[in-house]
């Protein structure tokens, strides 16, 4: 796995030129340059935008998430960390990650990636919503009798 990713890094490179060339043959060189520059301008701004507030808050759901291993899939998600590896993307020159940013920058792709990530760590997703079900093992719950329930003062 390891391997295949340093040889995608290496070709990146060359594919980045290949597409630039294709992209100089259909469209010329000044609006291409023009189009790659326009590209890393926008990454910028996607940067300082996710800078903002999004980096505070992906640090501070990473100490949640310390205590609660469901929130990392949301941290990923929510907390700019996506958005920030897009601006990444689109910062640096070339066509292919630029694509790639983009894409990172519509909702559903996102939340697909963060589901993924999740699921690759092994952290299990968190049931939420309405109608939601927890399968857990025997082993895992226990009843506990309503004689021992705290007291609530009926607020």
């Amino acid at each position: 796995m390891v391997k295949r990713i340093a040889i995608a890094l290496l070709l990146l490179p060359a594919a980045e030129l290949v597409a630039f060339l294709l992209v100089v043959w259909a469209i010329g060189f000044l609006p291409a340059l023009g189009l790659m520059i326009a590209t890393s301008f926008a990454g910028g701004l996607v940067l300082r935008h996710a800078g903002r507030g999004g980096i505070a808050q992906a640090r501070a759901q990473a100490r949640v998430a310390m205590r609660d291993a469901g929130a990392t899939g949301e941290m990923i998600e929510s907390g700019g960390l996506i958005v920030a590896v897009s601006g990444i993307l689109l910062l640096l020159p070339g066509f292919i990650t630029d694509l790639l940013g983009v894409g990172l920058l519509v909702r559903p792709i996102r939340s697909r990636l963060a589901a993924a990530i999740g699921r690759a760590v092994g952290v299990p997703r968190a049931a939420t919503g309405p109608g939601a079900v927890l399968d857990l093992a025997p082993g895992e719950w226990q009843s506990v009798p309503d004689h021992e329930l705290p007291k609530t003062d009926g607020r």
